[in-house]
């Protein structure tokens, strides 16, 4: 008994796949060409992609001679809505809205080394931070807007090729970064030939573990802007909806973030030290004077259904 509803079953989807397949051959001429004159189509895609999204931090003159860092790959997501005009039979225009999530990671050993003023004993003093096992995560959260030019090639009447080119901006709407790692502090006071190991808590010269670092990456501009590119195929299984799977890609073609500086005109250092509170502060990578550059890049596949709309009155297909 299994066996035959199975096959029962079976027969009844091939029947009623090649009559959803006809019936879109049979209607889906329509959409294109009605006797012979090309009918403008509306189209709205909704899609949701994935892949590496990788913030490609450019190293200044500091960091180039300082790090010893590792860029590791970014994940990311991609979620957007596109709205489409079609004013020919293959080409049409295309504006959307989307959200976009950037992830970077850094890792390895280095050593940094900074000039400062001991206020308590009143002298100058190198400080010596040497970082073991270093990591640090950052995270861009845009808001895009795409403008391009998307193109199609029907391959069938239900399959057609896709894919679009252009530029949009990105809007920085959230960011985050967390470090962590072994930290060790030495000190040398070359006015006195002095040098201090880590195995002075009491002046902060000591092993620290870096557990708890995290804060916001605030040297971004505001708006950035981007080049886009995404192909794939198109299906569609009734005159209204289709389906859409491909693959994408964007690259911020300037420089997303601007060098921070202080009153002096100086960079941030990664690490500082308050000696009259005792306390450390983490900068974050890109908010320090390592950082130059960012320029985001995004490779992913993405899917998506979209909605074709078709003006009655500009053609004579029935059931519209």
């Amino acid at each position: 008994m299994p066996k035959r509803l199975f096959i029962v079953l079976v027969s009844l989807l091939i029947v009623s796949a090649h009559g959803v397949m006809a019936g879109s051959r049979d209607t889906l001429h329509t959409t294109y060409v009605v006797n012979t004159d090309f009918v403008p189509l509306h189209v709205v895609h909704a899609s949701l992609g994935g892949g590496l999204h990788a913030l490609l931090p450019k190293l200044s003159a500091d960091g180039r001679t300082t790090l010893g860092l590792d860029n590791g790959a970014g994940a990311g997501a991609q979620v957007q809505a596109t709205y489409t005009y079609f004013f020919h039979k293959y080409v049409g225009v295309t504006g959307g809205l989307g959200f976009e999530l950037y992830t970077g990671n850094m890792h390895g050993n280095f050593s940094e080394r900074v000039w400062l003023y001991d206020r308590y004993n009143a002298m100058n003093y190198w400080l010596n931070s040497d970082y073991t096992n270093f990591k640090e995560r950052e995270q861009l959260y845009y808001l895009t807007i795409p403008v391009g030019v998307t193109g199609r090639i029907n391959l069938t009447d239900p399959l057609q090729l896709r894919g679009a080119v252009g530029l949009g901006m990105n809007m920085i709407v959230g960011s985050h970064f967390r470090g962590e790692g072994q930290l060790t502090t030495t000190a040398d006071y070359p006015d006195y030939n002095l040098h201090f190991d880590p195995d002075l808590p009491q002046h902060s010269f000591s092993n620290y573990y870096m557990g708890g670092y995290e804060g916001k990456i605030d040297n971004t501009f505001p708006v950035s802007m981007f080049v886009f590119a995404d192909f794939g195929v198109h299906y569609q299984f009734t005159r209204r909806w289709g389906i859409y799977g491909g693959i994408y890609f964007s690259y911020t073609c300037f420089n997303a973030v601007r060098p921070t500086t202080d009153a002096a005109g100086n960079r941030p250092e990664l690490v500082k030290f308050d000696s009259a509170s005792k306390q450390w502060t983490y900068s974050g990578m890109i908010n320090s004077k390592f950082v130059e550059a960012l320029n985001p890049l995004a490779v992913g596949v993405k899917v998506g259904v979209t909605i074709t709309y078709l003006s009655p009155a500009k053609c004579n297909c029935e059931d519209w």
